[in-house]
């Protein structure tokens, strides 16, 4: 699936409700913060955080942070994918490249030190990445009434 032809491998009840997410402006911000690694800010009933990689040309990697459970593909990356293809984001590769070439090892592990003790995401993801004996948490059986 590439950005020139994601409308064929999408369900089309969510192609078309992904270009109104375009089209209403409900796509806030797209950043490339890579080589052709993006990421945004989608309203929807939340706020949804969606990445997109492109390697040669196809969408290697999507990844929206909403629930949807019923395909590969949310509303959300698809209204992205109309972002990118239109090359509506702003670059910020380069400058998270020089902030980081800037830091030294000390300054990073503070950094890194201080979000793992605030961000749960954060620390989950990075005991999932770098502790080889992490186990998921099994919150799905609570619900909130």
């Amino acid at each position: 699936m590439t950005l020139e032809n994601f409308e064929l491998f999408v369900d089309g009840k969510i192609k078309d409700r992904g270009f109104n997410y375009y089209k209403d402006g409900d796509v806030l911000k797209v950043e490339q913060v890579g080589e052709k690694e993006f990421s945004a800010v989608v309203f929807g009933s939340s706020l949804y955080n969606v990445y997109v990689k492109i390697k040669d040309g196809e969408i290697t990697e999507s990844y929206c942070d909403c629930p949807y459970d019923f395909g590969n593909t949310c509303k959300h990356e698809v209204a992205v994918y109309y972002k990118i293809r239109k090359s509506e984001f702003i670059d910020t590769k380069e400058k998270i490249g020089e902030i980081l070439g800037n830091l030294d090892d000390e300054m990073l592990r503070r950094f890194v030190n201080n979000l793992l003790k605030k961000d749960r995401d954060f620390r989950q993801n990075f005991l999932r990445k770098f502790d080889e004996d992490f186990e998921e948490d099994e919150f799905d059986e609570y619900e909130d009434y």
